[in-house]
């Protein structure tokens, strides 16, 4: 089994049917205590989304970029 990485501002991640590129900005709890991230993507300051944090580590979901790796 894979370990669990943590969500931070400042990562970059992919979904995995997309080419697009997404940047936390921000990381938040809602009223039941589950966190999510607000992202920005890359290239189009004006798309702004939420998702769960828990999402953003499905690796079925989402890949994270490491430093310097930039979309496939």
């Amino acid at each position: 089994m894979s370990r669990r990485r943590e969500v931070a501002i400042g990562q970059r991640y992919q979904p995995t049917q997309s080419n697009a590129v997404w940047e936390i900005l921000e990381l938040v709890r809602d009223a039941a205590g589950i966190q999510h991230a607000r992202l920005i993507r890359i290239g189009d300051p004006t798309a702004i989304k939420m998702i769960s944090a828990s999402a953003l580590k499905d690796v079925r979901l989402y890949r994270l970029l490491t430093d310097g790796e930039s979309a496939a």
